[in-house]
């Protein structure tokens, strides 16, 4: 229950954020509004390390959740452990910066038992 509440309030989380990954790296401000009213989708199959790399560290928590639990999905497994869970997120992201270019799906998927 209390995995189920955690997963729902990343995913929740993520659907507010505002601004997207460049307008981290400048002063300009959101170029997109990711919020609620969005249209914007992110396509998990195309996805880059530099991507989740270079989000601010909550974001990119709950992106790391979020893929797990998709590449959970379609390895046709629904059960969770938080220590599978936090193993596969740092040696995924410990990864992904020496290979900015490489899909932090497939990445993850490997990190995956």
């Amino acid at each position: 229950m209390k995995i189920t509440q955690t997963l729902a309030m990343s995913l929740a989380a993520m659907s507010l954020m505002a601004s997207p990954i460049a307008a981290q790296d400048t002063n300009e401000g959101p170029t997109a509004n990711f919020g609620l009213e969005s249209d914007e989708k992110v396509d998990f199959a195309t996805l880059k390390c530099w991507d989740v790399v270079t989000l601010a560290e909550d974001d990119r928590a709950f992106a790391l959740v979020m893929l797990y639990g998709y590449a959970r999905g379609e390895m046709g497994s629904a059960d969770i452990s938080p220590r599978e869970v936090q193993t596969a997120v740092i040696n995924t992201m410990m990864e992904c910066v020496d290979a900015p270019d490489a899909l932090v799906l497939d990445v993850l998927k490997t990190h995956i038992d």
